[in-house]
């Protein structure tokens, strides 16, 4: 365990991860610093939400305050590049994550989640799963919006923490140890922070990293990047795939989910039971259903928790059905390539597509073609409206049918226009939000809004 009381910490960011720490911290006797880039106006209601504890304010810069500390715990959204990285490394100081810190101070057995795409979905999914059997109590956690640190106290070995974890997590774990590791996919993400692909795979393979002979790892079979991410591992590797029969895992065939463990394979459940739409939501169910598994909850209660699983908000959420039969879907959560490929693919309707957002680099010549292929009519928003029209046209979809948007209430008045009976209207965007939107939920949240307003108006 960390030794904490009485020793001097900076915790840089003030984000809803370093509030979250501060305030654990100063709850175990540390001399919490607060450091942000941020200056005092635009962080007051961060501030007002650290209450009455003590803390030491660094801000506008991370300066000299921060580099007279004993430990350094950084937030997920700030660059370990910062040149005020490079001097605390001089000096000797150690830097960690809030995920790390949390890890020392919980007995509580871990399952974590990591994978460009469906960590969300799977995460929530097995705690909900967790929570039906009798495996002492459950908390999720994470990159799924709540602080790791936040749920730790009093958890005790027969208890379980269910965490998303991101590459940027990743980056400053040093000893944190899951009992089952989920690695879900890999393709190119966030690389205007880790500037390669390399990098990128680098960090996310970080989650096996100090897992032993006694742990578990459940991989994707059908992705040759996590196959070698898991090369060499330790440990137990089960596998998913949609594609075949692993030797121990959960696999599709015939449109059952089997497990194949020390026996001959049993039947899980039936695809076509389940509520949430697409093949990498069937795929997301079956890394659920493993961890889960592994974790020792009966397949009965495994089966009865996915059927009743819903879809969470914004993630090829249906919103509503407008007067002819059109249906409108929700799937702002895709803020990558990839992820919107799978909300176009899990999509059976002619469709109405509105795309772009915040310019990651990304590289859009898949998902290009997955438009030309399944999309009617592109109507493109943010700053990547140029770079995604450009690689549409080189794909061969008409010019006539992309319609550059400014706002999203300017787009969905466009798709109003360009619907047709029995089409679907798909806000599946591709890209993140921070260009025009403080997040992807507030994203979604207009989009319905508008979509339920302006054809209410219409009549």
């Amino acid at each position: 365990m960390l030794e904490i009381e009485g020793k001097k910490i900076a915790v840089i960011g003030l984000s809803r991860t370093g509030i979250a720490a501060a305030k654990a911290l100063s709850a175990w006797g540390a001399a919490v610093i607060v450091s942000d880039k941020k200056k005092y106006e635009e962080l007051k209601n961060e501030i007002e939400m650290l209450g009455d504890i003590e803390v030491e304010y660094e801000l506008g810069v991370h300066g000299e305050k921060s580099l007279n500390s004993d430990l350094i715990v950084v937030s997920p959204g700030v660059p370990l590049t910062l040149p005020f990285f490079d001097e605390a490394r001089k000096k000797g100081i150690p830097i960690i994550g809030e995920i790390e810190l949390a890890y020392h101070f919980t007995e509580a057995k871990i399952i974590a989640i990591t994978g460009t795409n469906g960590k969300t979905t799977t995460t929530s999914l097995i705690g909900e799963i967790l929570s039906r059997a009798d495996t002492g109590r459950v908390k999720v956690a994470g990159n799924i919006g709540i602080p790791l640190i936040s749920e730790v106290p009093d958890l005790t070995r027969n208890d379980w923490l269910v965490v998303e974890i991101s590459s940027f997590q990743l980056e400053t774990i040093h000893e944190f140890r899951p009992d089952i590791s989920l690695y879900l996919n890999f393709t190119p993400d966030h690389l205007d922070r880790h500037k390669t692909i390399e990098n990128y795979w680098l960090a996310k393979k970080r989650i096996f990293m100090n897992q032993g002979e006694d742990d578990y790892a459940v991989v994707n079979y059908d992705d040759q990047e996590v196959m070698k991410a898991v090369a060499g591992f330790p440990g137990n590797i089960y596998c998913v795939s949609t594609k075949c029969s692993p030797d121990k895992g959960i696999f599709l065939k015939d449109n059952q989910l089997l497990l194949k463990d020390k026996t001959d394979p049993v039947k899980l459940l039936d695809i076509k039971e389940i509520k949430l739409k697409g093949m990498h939501n069937v795929q997301n169910v079956a890394f659920a259903a493993m961890a889960s598994y592994l974790a020792g909850v009966p397949q009965k209660v495994i089966r009865e928790a996915v059927l009743d699983f819903e879809p969470g908000h914004h993630r090829l959420e249906e919103v509503c059905f407008l007067d002819t039969d059109i249906l409108v879907i929700d799937d702002s959560k895709a803020t990558n390539p990839d992820s919107a490929i799978k909300g176009i693919e899990a999509v059976e309707r002619p469709i109405v597509l509105i795309a772009g957002g915040q310019d990651r680099n990304a590289d859009f010549s898949e998902w290009a073609e997955i438009v030309k292929k399944r999309v009617k009519t592109l109507i493109l928003i943010g700053e990547t409206s140029g770079k995604m029209k450009e690689e549409a046209l080189k794909h061969g979809f008409s010019n006539i049918n992309i319609h550059i948007a400014g706002t999203m209430e300017k787009a969905v008045s466009i798709a109003l226009e360009n619907l047709k009976t029995g089409d679907c209207l798909l806000l599946s965007p591709g890209c993140p939000s921070w260009d025009m939107y403080s997040s992807y939920v507030e994203r979604g949240e207009e989009y319905q809004k508008l979509v339920k307003s302006i054809s209410k108006k219409r009549g």
